[in-house]
């Protein structure tokens, strides 16, 4: 028997077992067992640190936007001032990706302070098997949500005065889709932020009330 420690700690013990080969033919079915190993799987990555999946998903989205915005700007700088069929439809794509991608990100962290709620202790795994940033990414969101919707507002503050100074509504277009993603963005990573603190304060009300009353 060996025993190894494993995620944040936690010890497993192997313990050697007698195998043969199976006589006869298996009932293992490749979809349906398979599907339900994967959920098993899923869920219970899901149950302990749900931005492992969560995370990535959001990632995958934001690196989808990033792309099509970067696309966007070497069209621009060579010259091509409108859009094709295949552009706009890359670039519906890139802002659903890039909200879709904010929303699954700040939802993974939001379930992993959860999760921290329940086990009455901090996950600290985070999405690349050990944190990144120090604070966390996830207390930036205050300013980082507020400095998209304020920009977003400004970007749309801008397209409204030039379309009263008599500038088509083709050439303002873009300007208004990216104001109203980056309004939406700044929205999203508000509510998580306010969320994730007030679900940080309820994880250290015991430990806080404990010492308020002498007890540790």
């Amino acid at each position: 028997m060996s025993t190894r420690a494993i995620h944040e700690g936690i010890k497993m013990d192997e313990v050697p077992i007698p195998y043969s080969e199976r006589v006869g033919r298996s009932k293992l079915s490749v979809v349906r067992d398979g599907s339900v190993f994967l959920q098993s799987i899923i869920w219970t990555v899901m149950m302990y640190n749900p931005v492992r999946i969560l995370g990535l998903i959001g990632l995958g989205g934001v690196m989808i936007a990033s792309l099509v915005d970067l696309g966007l700007v070497v069209a621009r700088l060579s010259g091509i001032t409108s859009l094709g069929p295949w552009g706009v439809a890359a670039l519906y794509w890139g802002l659903v990706s890039g909200v879709v991608g904010i929303s699954f990100f700040a939802l993974g962290t939001t379930f992993n302070y959860l999760v921290s709620l329940f086990y009455h202790q901090p996950i600290c795994q985070g999405l690349f098997g050990k944190p990144i940033f120090n604070p966390p990414l996830d207390r930036q969101f205050g300013w980082m949500g507020t400095v998209a919707l304020f920009a977003g507002a400004i970007v749309g503050l801008l397209s409204l005065l030039l379309s009263l100074n008599s500038w088509e509504m083709a050439r303002l277009w873009l300007y208004l889709l990216g104001s109203a993603t980056m309004i939406l963005i700044g929205i999203q990573l508000v509510i998580f932020w306010v969320l994730m603190r007030v679900l940080e304060d309820l994880s250290q009300r015991d430990e806080l009330t404990q010492r308020d009353l002498g007890i540790t």
